[in-house]
């Protein structure tokens, strides 16, 4: 039930809020895809909570906030842009079909990331006590799959809809976010995991397979 409380409420602040102006455009068919992309996300992960945003500050150090806020650019910047604009809104090209592939691999891989870590799969940054360095299914490929599938997805929504100034900003902000959760995390494993995490961070790239 909280899944779909905070999906409600993410789609009110970063879709329906923005397109008050043009609420006919609410059921456009590109809007309605993105919308169905952000239920799916959050569906597929553990859902944030207050509680555990402040329990988990000393070593999360709100980084889950710095996502959520940048997150909420990247969305609303490409919406109110397309909306308000331009007045290309219903021509389907070759960019609302790569925007519209984006957004589904990108869920799938954050998907199969979050299966494959499990337990240990939070959305703050957290160590459990019996935390297991996971190295199968996407975690062969990089070091922070969930990340890249949900930047994946996110930055989509400037190419569905045809926003060049929306992907710029969208892709600015959540390199920002991810940068900096990144950073904290990996404090966190390489000091509960030491030399087997830096050996680990040696071999497998960050995000993008063979690039970075």
């Amino acid at each position: 039930m909280r899944k779909i409380f905070l999906a409600s409420v993410s789609n009110i602040l970063m879709i329906v809020l923005p397109l008050l102006g043009k609420p006919a455009l609410m059921l456009n068919g590109k809007i309605l895809f993105i919308i169905a992309g952000s239920i799916c996300m959050w569906l597929t992960q553990p859902p944030v909570s207050v509680k555990e945003t402040s329990d988990q500050k000393s070593s999360d150090r709100f980084s889950v906030v710095l996502i959520l806020l940048m997150s909420l650019v990247s969305v609303v910047v490409p919406i109110v842009d397309w909306a308000y604009f331009s007045s290309d809104w219903n021509s389907v090209s070759m960019l609302t079909i790569v925007g519209a592939c984006m957004i589904i691999a990108g869920i799938s891989f954050r998907a199969w990331a979050v299966h494959s870590l499990g337990k240990y799969f939070t959305a703050t940054v957290q160590i459990k006590e019996d935390h297991r360095l996971i190295k199968t299914g996407p975690y062969r490929i990089v070091r922070h799959p969930s990340y890249t599938g949900a930047f994946m997805a996110i930055i989509a929504g400037g190419v569905i809809l045809g926003s060049l100034t929306g992907f710029i900003i969208s892709c600015m902000a959540m390199i920002i976010a991810y940068y900096v959760r990144i950073g904290i995390e990996e404090k966190e494993l390489i000091a509960r995991f030491g030399d087997d995490y830096l050996a680990y961070k040696r071999d497998t790239k960050m995000m993008i397979p063979y690039v970075c």
